[in-house]
């Protein structure tokens, strides 16, 4: 009896967690959708340029006092700058003029944030027989935490290849992803710029290396449309729209700014940040329509000296 007792209690101690154990397992990430719709998808995304002093370093460590040991000598310790890690928030951060890994991981830290950079940036590393200065791709930073998963990458290297007598652009890069049943796919651009409307013989070049980029870009967000799929691009355009419409289907996305001026400020805008701008893809008929509201920010508040950003919430 006493077996029977103790085989009993034995097996409910081993039954009984399960449940508990399976309950847990359900907790997911989920993607932030407004109360009053279950379809409605909000995100925040950023975008900025990470080149020059886009990317705030920090003071370069104290050298050690040098110390002899008994074998290998006096110890030599180069002086290490590091960058800090962002303070802002956003799901999705759009990157422009990335030359290098290392400084983009410091400030996106992998723990935090899924990085996807153009293939660019490899075939640039190719070319050490012939050492030029290296072109700023672009990139994207999907944070981990925001319930998105990447499932699936796009390299418009097409996009970089320039007309005769034009610089080599940036090539786009685009990722598709997915969370809480929604899927959309977000697009990092950089066009080409110096191009003011083709006005003097200077500006044929670089104007004529936009439109390059831009009917690329064009030919994927057409296939991308057709097949019915949320599409989201942001980065440098080669010039401010203001109220113009842009042709061709980036023409049907609606986008930030809309017209006039950013809201916001930052300091160390050298008014390149006019031209940069998020498109979404607008919703089905019948549905709440997509909106678009940003602001322009520092990249660091406490030392706005290292750049500016764009920040947009996004409401599809």
């Amino acid at each position: 009896m006493w077996r029977t007792v103790l085989g009993g209690c034995l097996a409910a101690l081993i039954v009984c967690p399960v449940p508990l154990t399976s309950r847990m397992s359900l907790a997911q990430p989920d993607l932030r959708r407004d109360a009053g719709s279950k379809e409605r998808l909000r995100l925040r995304i950023a975008s900025m340029n990470v080149s020059g002093r886009q990317i705030a370093a920090s003071p370069p460590e104290a050298l050690p006092q040098s110390s002899w040991r008994h074998t290998f000598g006096s110890e030599r310790v180069a002086a290490r700058t590091a960058r800090q890690p962002v303070r802002f928030s956003a799901d999705v951060v759009v990157l422009q003029g990335v030359t290098s890994l290392a400084p983009v991981r410091q400030m996106l830290p992998a723990r935090k944030y899924h990085l996807v950079v153009s293939r660019q940036i490899l075939q640039q590393a190719d070319t050490v027989a012939t050492p030029v200065e290296p072109v700023g791709t672009t990139a994207l930073a999907i944070r981990r935490d925001s319930g998105l998963r990447v499932t699936a990458q796009d390299h418009l290297l097409g996009t970089a290849e320039p007309p005769a007598g034009a610089e080599m652009a940036a090539a786009a890069t685009a990722v598709r992803l997915t969370g809480s049943g929604r899927t959309l796919w977000v697009m990092a651009l950089d066009v080409a710029q110096g191009c003011a409307g083709e006005t003097s013989p200077e500006d044929v070049a670089p104007c004529q290396a936009a439109k390059r980029q831009l009917d690329a870009i064009d030919a994927w967000l057409s296939d991308r449309l057709g097949a019915g799929e949320t599409v989201i691009l942001a980065g440098r355009f080669h010039r401010p729209f203001g109220t113009a419409r842009l042709p061709g289907p980036l023409g049907k996305l609606i986008r930030f700014p809309s017209a006039g001026g950013i809201p916001g400020t930052c300091a160390a805008d050298d008014g390149s940040m006019a031209a940069t701008h998020v498109l979404a893809t607008q919703r089905p008929h019948g549905h709440a329509e997509t909106t678009l509201d940003g602001r322009l920010l520092p990249v660091d508040e406490a030392a706005p000296e290292s750049g500016c950003l764009l920040m947009v919430d996004a409401s599809l």
